[in-house]
């Protein structure tokens, strides 16, 4: 029994021992069910961030990769002829279909970043013609700095020395048109000093003849004399007063000069500020010599005026002498006596009075020095300076040659309507490459390539709406820059200069100041660097070459050469063989002398008017240089929308997604 007893007390111990086992396993379970399920949830979470980074990245690079399709529909005629960049866009809204339309390409693709397109939006977008061009030059200089290049006419290296030789070369020029219009005045004011000696003269000559005519009782030679010697007197007044006005604007034309020196500046180089300088001291010592001379001038106005009055009294009493003797007459007829009525009145007239009263006539005793020299040389010399000023076409273009009559309708180009101002700054070296970059892709005036409108570098200095026009102004330039270049090498020169004194003292003659002649040399000089650059122009249009700075090698026309051009005698047949820089090079080089924010926006112009002819409704304006753009989309969660997933975080099913781009070419 105790047996029994215990045996059963043994099996339902085991009973309760396998109940509390099998309820102890399923608690674990449940427990390990819940662990295991935020475990899961962790690892979507972390799961879906990721793919949420990962999402955005890729709808960033959506935005990029459409803004990347949408520039490379970049204008082809623009890129093949002028190796620029950029995009005709239309409209905005017609660019803006076109990135959803790429944009919707990339979202199409199934993968782990479902989302939807909302928006696209162009918040920004920059044409070629904005901030004065500044976009176009950024692009040309990254074509140029990267391009292959074997030869430049100028390398950038040299840019800065040649901007300032230009620079100081029309400075110069200027100048030489100064000093040799300083040099006219000077003539102008010998001729008046020439007409008032001429004056004097005659003055001189009737005073005799009026003492001839009382001395001898002649009334009708002393007047005939007081009236030649009364209309000279008169003119004095008149000749004096233009002399003077001949004076005035000879100082206001030194001063104008001695501006145009001041205003230079910092464009010379070395010492030839000096140099010019130096030129003004002829000019200096000819109003100090004419100041004496204008003192004579004044006093001898006033001796005329003295002389007049002189001659008034004389008048009269000639004429109380004529009444007297009438008188006389009149009685010894009343008396019977016989008057010889066919005889001369002057029969038994006396004018001793009026001698006397002619004695005290004011002599000048003055001999008013002036240019007496060979007018001849003057007026080739002259000449010279008309032939260059007026039809330099026909003077310097090679026989036969045609002038382009191309024109441009100016008001409808982005120089004329593009807005926004330059804000780069381009060093010299910069320039240079544009400068080279203008030389390649645009024609000239000896250009082989033909077009409607042929002369386009000649357009991107000046602007003007016919190339005839542009062709006229580049030579005028390029004839001051010339000149003023030959200037300098002129008065650097000795041998050159003692040719031009000697040429000086043969036209303003030994008679006249002293410094007359030096100012001649100077006049001289001026001529010579003129008619000297007229056969740099003529060379350069032939397809010659001219170097900047010329040796004494490279000089073509002499003092009898220059006489010999103001005589229009043939031309010589201009150099083709020689050293130095063709016209293109040049006119590389005037670009210098060109406003920055003027050049960009003339290229743009020749660039639309060129592609105009391929696509007639291109236009420099509608080509954008730089776009920014937003796209805006609705992600799709894909761990989150588990629901177990959902209900741990809260997170809703979409989320939004935003991504900003830029580019530019």
């Amino acid at each position: 029994m105790t047996g029994l007893l215990a045996a059963g007390r043994r099996q339902r111990t085991a009973q309760t021992r396998g109940r509390n086992g099998a309820e102890s396993r399923g608690e674990i379970t449940v427990f390990l069910s819940m662990c295991i399920l935020c475990v899961a949830a962790l690892l979507c979470v972390m799961a879906e961030s990721v793919r949420l980074a990962g999402s955005r990245y890729y709808f960033q690079v959506t935005v990029g990769g459409a803004l990347d399709s949408l520039f490379s529909r970049y204008h082809r005629d623009l890129w093949e002829q002028y190796r620029v960049l950029g995009l005709p866009w239309g409209s905005r809204q017609s660019a803006e279909d076109r990135l959803q339309f790429y944009m919707g390409k990339y979202l199409e693709t199934e993968n782990w970043y479902p989302m939807r397109l909302e928006s696209v939006e162009i918040t920004e977008s920059t044409a070629l013609t904005d901030q004065g061009g500044d976009f176009l030059a950024q692009e040309i200089l990254d074509y140029m700095k990267f391009g292959v290049w074997g030869y430049l006419d100028i390398t950038p290296e040299s840019g800065g020395q040649l901007m300032r030789d230009i620079r100081e070369a029309v400075r110069a020029g200027g100048l030489t048109d100064a000093y040799r219009e300083q040099a006219g005045e000077v003539q102008r004011l010998e001729r008046a000093v020439e007409k008032i000696a001429a004056c004097v003269k005659r003055q001189e000559e009737a005073a005799a003849e009026i003492a001839a005519g009382l001395a001898g009782d002649d009334v009708r030679e002393f007047r005939k004399s007081a009236a030649s010697f009364r209309k000279e007197a008169n003119r004095m007044d008149r000749l004096v007063k233009n002399y003077e006005k001949q004076a005035e604007r000879l100082k206001e034309r030194l001063g104008d000069t001695r501006r145009l020196i001041t205003e230079a500046g910092e464009d010379w180089q070395e010492d030839r500020a000096e140099l010019f300088r130096e030129q003004m001291n002829p000019y200096d010592a000819y109003t100090d010599a004419d100041g004496v001379r204008r003192q004579e001038i004044l006093k001898q106005l006033s001796e005329s005026d003295e002389n007049l009055k002189r001659l008034d009294r004389t008048e009269e009493l000639v004429e109380e002498a004529e009444d007297a003797w009438r008188e006389r007459r009149e009685a010894a007829r009343q008396e019977g006596m016989d008057g010889h009525p066919d005889k001369d009145l002057e029969d038994g007239l006396s004018l001793a009075a009026a001698a006397e009263c002619w004695s005290g006539y004011l002599r000048s005793g003055m001999e008013l020095e002036y240019g007496r020299g060979d007018k001849e040389k003057q007026a080739l010399l002259d000449r010279v300076k008309e032939l260059a000023q007026n039809g330099l076409l026909e003077l310097v273009l090679p026989e036969g040659t045609e002038v382009s009559s191309g024109e441009i309708a100016v008001g409808t180009l982005p120089s004329h309507h593009a807005a926004g101002e330059s804000t780069q700054t381009r060093g010299p070296a910069e320039r240079v490459l544009i400068h080279e970059y203008c030389g390649h892709f645009f024609t000239n005036a000896v250009s082989e390539e033909k077009k409607p409108v042929q002369y386009e570098m000649e357009y991107l200095l000046y602007g003007n709406g016919r190339d005839r026009d542009n062709l006229r102004d580049t030579m005028t330039q390029l004839l001051m820059l010339r000149q003023g270049l030959n200037l300098i090498c002129l008065l650097s020169d000795p041998a050159r200069r003692d040719e031009a004194r000697g040429l000086a003292a043969v036209v303003a003659g030994a008679t006249g100041l002293a410094p007359l002649t030096e100012v001649m040399a100077c006049f001289i000089m001026c001529v010579w660097a003129m008619g000297e650059a007229v056969m740099d122009l003529r060379t350069l249009y032939a397809g010659g070459r001219v170097p900047l700075w010329k040796g004494s090698g490279d000089w073509k026309l002499s003092l009898e050469g220059l006489l010999d051009m103001g005589r229009e005698t043939a031309r010589p047949a201009p150099e083709t063989e020689g050293r130095g820089y063709p016209y293109e090079t040049y006119l590389k080089l005037m670009l210098f002398l060109t406003e920055r924010r003027q050049l960009q926006l003339r290229m743009l112009d020749l660039m639309e008017l060129n592609i105009k002819r391929l696509d007639g409704g291109f236009a420099m304006d509608g080509c954008v240089y730089r776009m920014g753009i937003t796209g805006k989309a609705s992600g799709k969660h894909v761990f989150f929308c588990l629901p177990f997933v959902e209900a741990v975080t809260g997170k809703a099913a979409s989320y939004p997604l935003e991504a900003p781009a830029l580019r530019a070419y």
